[in-house]
């Protein structure tokens, strides 16, 4: 897709990313998705299986109504409708996974970790569904048996939480180190950071311990909504030491590491946009062959770049 900033490349892009995983690879809020004189927004897929095509349809309102199906069929959960294909996104923003807030990692390794393992993907949600519910308590009430009718549901689905984590923040540093060999010099490692006893006991106990700071504060005060992970290359910490070149191809070996994991036992979709800009010769020949094994590519650019290859089909944005 070629065309000036602005035209719609990337809304193209955002559409196959949320038809295969139910969220935006640009923000957390729905809403946000929703053109502001619309009530609603609908996207539809038509998937060419080696046998079988196969239509996928998701309806979204600003009131937060979503609907999803697969053929006629309405599904009731969401976790049934995801990853009928798989798609993975390289965007400018990725820079953030490195160098921003502890946000961007806790949603990158959510995003990851929820297509690969669906037991996650359910405590993630009932996780945070308690958590709401429980901060809503403190803000209303003082009653500490309201607020504690969530406390056991918080630490189980916590200390699940937290283990996937771990496990899968070394199954990342373990494939990232091994493709930067073709690409840089330098070892990475990830220390994933939480502020919670790793058992139910010692969580609860925690929980009470906080129980008048959390009154005043009327928000819980630990949990998977605070965890971290730092990343360090060298021995040094990426936030702190890292170039902006050294941030921007960590952030794409991350996402290549990402690639290589959902990508396992089937050809995903990649989404490029407009990111081969910023890479030198070298680094863009790496990353192109990378990719070579998905099943489509669809990249953005504001001008037709002078490495396309043979093969790439042209869409002028706005015109098509």
């Amino acid at each position: 897709m070629i065309g000036p900033n602005g035209s719609g490349k990337t809304n193209l892009l955002e559409s196959i990313f949320f038809l295969s995983i139910l969220r935006s690879f640009r923000t957390v809020n729905y809403r946000d998705l929703v053109r502001s004189d619309s009530k609603a927004f609908e996207i539809h897929g038509l998937l060419h299986g080696e046998s079988v095509k196969e239509k996928l349809h998701v309806f979204q309102s600003f009131s937060g109504m979503r609907r999803f199906f697969i053929g006629q069929n309405q599904l009731s959960r969401s976790s049934d409708f995801v990853n009928e294909f798989r798609a993975v996104v390289f965007v400018p923003e990725d820079r953030f996974i490195c160098s921003g807030n502890s946000s961007y990692r806790r949603r990158f390794f959510d995003m990851l970790i929820s297509r690969l393992d669906r037991e996650y993907f359910s405590d993630l949600a009932a996780y945070y569904r308690a958590l709401m519910q429980r901060n809503k308590a403190l803000k209303i009430t003082d009653k500490q048996d309201v607020i504690s009718s969530f406390n056991l549901e918080l630490a189980e689905k916590a200390i699940k939480i937290a283990e996937k984590r771990r496990k899968y923040a070394k199954i990342v540093e373990q494939l990232v180190n091994l493709k930067m060999k073709s690409f840089a010099d330098f070892s990475f490692d990830i220390k994933f950071e939480c502020d919670y006893p790793e058992d139910i006991g010692g969580y609860l106990a925690e929980l009470d311990k906080l129980r008048v700071r959390e009154s005043i504060k009327h928000c819980t005060l630990i949990g998977p909504q605070l965890d971290d992970f730092d990343f360090d290359i060298n021995g040094k910490a990426v936030r702190n030491f890292a170039s902006n070149g050294q941030i921007r191809l960590l952030s794409l070996m991350l996402r290549l590491a990402e690639l290589d994991l959902v990508g396992a036992g089937c050809k995903p979709i990649v989404l490029v946009d407009d990111v081969t800009g910023e890479l030198d010769c070298f680094n863009r020949e790496r990353f192109l062959e990378s990719i070579e094994s998905a099943d489509q590519k669809f990249f953005t650019f504001t001008e037709r770049p002078d490495f396309m290859k043979p093969g790439f089909q042209e869409i002028r944005a706005g015109n098509n």
